[in-house]
């Protein structure tokens, strides 16, 4: 049995990635929301500052956020609780273990957006597949593997240095067994690449079970 991860807060995680983060995300925010049909019910998985999911209510039957950092779900619950929302709900815990008691295919769709790379790579696998259980599909956004050395993959790179030294080890564990692709297949679901977005630097796949 998968060992359940403690909640977690970085030292940059709530206000501070808010503001440094979250406008540069804003258009990737932005497509990912255009991806999702309306009416669906959706898990947002690593869900931050809560941004995507507060973006995703107007058109979402539900939107339910899952995330293991308790400052970024306080931030996440005070955006919330400004925007005065009824259909979105923010969960504190391990993604592959905080869901446990829903049942499969409860939502039409899981995102997850920059989440995979940086979890320990033990816990990739199991969180992909809780995700492939409780949503019929899964939507994931995340570094191409390799990525280009070019203008958007240095620039990638560096956020991921300047993430810390545990950040960045994720990330090239991440690189090393092929991105979205390569840990899909480790965890047995299926993965279909969709396309390849900011200068190609990113993968969208979708997964299933």
């Amino acid at each position: 049995m998968t060992a359940v991860r403690a909640p977690r807060s970085r030292h940059y995680d709530g206000a501070w990635y808010a503001r440094l983060m979250d406008p540069f995300l804003s258009n990737l925010h932005g497509f990912v929301v255009d991806q999702v049909e309306q009416g669906l019910r959706v898990l947002d998985v690593g869900c931050g500052t809560g941004v995507l999911a507060l973006r995703l209510a107007p058109k979402a039957a539900e939107v339910v956020g899952v995330e293991l950092s308790p400052a970024m779900v306080e931030y996440a619950r005070a955006r919330l609780g400004e925007a005065a929302l009824t259909n979105v709900s923010f969960v504190l815990g391990d993604a592959a273990h905080a869901l446990a008691s829903r049942p499969n295919d409860c939502f039409d769709v899981a995102t997850m957006v920059l989440a995979l790379h940086e979890m320990p790579a033990e816990a990739r696998a199991p969180v992909l597949r809780e995700a492939a259980r409780v949503a019929r599909r899964v939507l994931c956004v995340d570094f191409r593997a390799p990525m280009a050395l070019g203008l958007a993959g240095l620039r990638n790179r560096f956020f991921e240095m300047v993430a810390g030294l545990e950040h960045f080890r994720a990330f090239r564990d991440f690189q090393r067994r092929g991105g979205t692709p390569g840990v899909a297949g480790s965890a047995g679901l299926g993965c279909t690449h969709l396309r390849f977005v900011d200068s190609a630097t990113l993968d969208v796949c979708e997964l299933r079970r």
